[in-house]
């Protein structure tokens, strides 16, 4: 065993493999060719003496030394990455990259006003933001791939903490000819008896329908499945089908669609900021969290101001008309 040949690629490569559990997934992570990294596995498996892999078919598994392996691996990439962001902290706000990774059904609603605000305030700041699933998510915060996330609390992973940010509402999404599209609320009990398009069951937001279905003692039936909200809305559109999303997930794309409110139960979750657990942020990473919130904050008190004049103007009409009819 000689681990003073083992460089920090050998470690990446090894981190890929171990986390998609296929060659060729890790291999177009990492934008190398397959052979170039199966030789690089194959080397460090040599400077080690041990197999680190156990190859099934065209997946792959850790052996028991890899398994050990791992945590030591993540820990040297992290430590790493904390330094060279220690160092890059030097030049402050001026310069510098941010990555953060955001949940489909929160990025269109609300990232477009925030990150057009942080690069105003900080235009030297290059700000990468990845659309992923929780899992991405979460696997890239503790990998050192990702300074930030934007996800569901709490977070699935031990090492990982979370600040909520606002809680989110799931809502039946109907076309505008659709039978429910006049309802104020529905049982999602009567939503299940309608044709469905939902998003697949390796989404956290799936999970969460598969909840409230469960919860109101109904299994539906998807007659169509898809990865992506926006082809959901416009399958909705198109051939008239319900589904069920967060209300997020409806900014900017309501032409032609209604959202409903569920009830019996009312499905909801709460969407904040994930970071690694006792790590030190970057100062990028908490200004953007600053300006989330801040945008958050004001959207909320917009809302609030709305229904607030909503609620006094139904009731000043409800006085017109209660003195007309006397």
């Amino acid at each position: 065993m000689n681990l003073g040949l083992i460089e920090l690629r050998h470690l990446r490569y090894f981190l890929a493999v171990a986390e998609c559990a296929h060659f060729t997934r890790a291999s177009a992570r990492l934008h190398v060719t397959q052979p170039t990294l199966s030789h690089q596995i194959r080397q460090l498996e040599g400077q080690l003496n041990l197999t680190l892999f156990d190859r099934i078919g065209r997946r792959v598994k850790l052996t028991a030394a890899g398994e050990l392996l791992l945590p030591h691996a993540r820990r040297v990439i992290r430590e790493l990455e904390e330094a060279r962001t220690a160092l890059g902290e030097l030049h402050g706000l001026k310069r510098g990259e941010l990555k953060v990774g955001i949940v489909q059904t929160v990025n269109a609603c609300v990232i477009p006003e925030i990150v057009a605000s942080f690069s105003a305030a900080h235009p030297g700041i290059r700000i990468t933001c990845s659309e992923m699933s929780v899992e991405e998510i979460e696997a890239g915060l503790e990998g050192g791939r990702l300074d930030l996330g934007i996800s569901f609390l709490p977070p699935t992973r031990k090492l990982l903490e979370g600040e909520k940010l606002f809680t989110e509402e799931l809502v039946a999404v109907v076309p505008d000819a659709h039978p429910l599209s006049k309802r104020r609320q529905v049982r999602v009990r009567e939503l299940a008896a309608h044709p469905l398009v939902l998003l697949s069951s390796k989404y956290c937001t799936r999970q969460l329908i598969d909840r409230a279905f469960a919860e109101a003692g109904v299994q539906p039936e998807a007659q169509v499945e898809m990865n992506s909200v926006e082809s959901i809305l416009s399958t909705v559109r198109q051939a008239r089908l319900a589904t069920m999303l967060p209300s997020l997930a409806l900014c900017q794309r309501d032409k032609g669609l209604k959202a409903v409110s569920l009830i019996e139960p009312k499905p909801r979750r709460s969407v904040g900021l994930l970071w690694l657990r006792g790590a030190q942020r970057r100062t990028a990473a908490r200004a953007f969290a600053e300006v989330t919130e801040k945008i958050l904050a004001a959207r909320k008190f917009l809302r609030r101001d709305i229904e607030q004049f909503v609620s006094l103007a139904a009731r000043q009409l409800g006085h017109v008309l209660h003195g007309e009819h006397e």
